[in-house]
């Protein structure tokens, strides 16, 4: 079952609009690859499922950088959310 980490992160700051130099942006169709901290949270279950970017996240205290290493919110096909590091995901369509 997906967590909604946007209500749980403290500090959390979703962003809705592009970003220019992100790897993703809000809107684009996106296929998870992979599953890199699983010892943290496993995702691995979730590889091979599509969905679009709902938002990019740059202040939940994850060791993000701004611009270009986000936490990429993405709804997927079946209605669940989840955040995702831009090494789980490929780009499938700009939006």
């Amino acid at each position: 079952m997906a967590v909604d980490y946007l209500n749980t992160m403290p500090g959390a700051r979703p962003v809705r609009d592009p970003v220019p130099g992100s790897p993703y942006q809000p809107g684009d169709a996106v296929t998870v690859t992979s599953a890199v901290d699983v010892e943290v949270r496993d995702l691995r279950h979730l590889v091979g499922r599509c969905g679009r970017v709902q938002y990019l996240e740059y202040s939940c205290g994850c060791g993000q950088s701004y611009p270009a290493d986000p936490m990429v919110g993405v709804l997927l096909d079946d209605g669940t959310s989840e955040e995702f590091w831009k090494e789980e995901l490929k780009l499938e369509e700009q939006r």
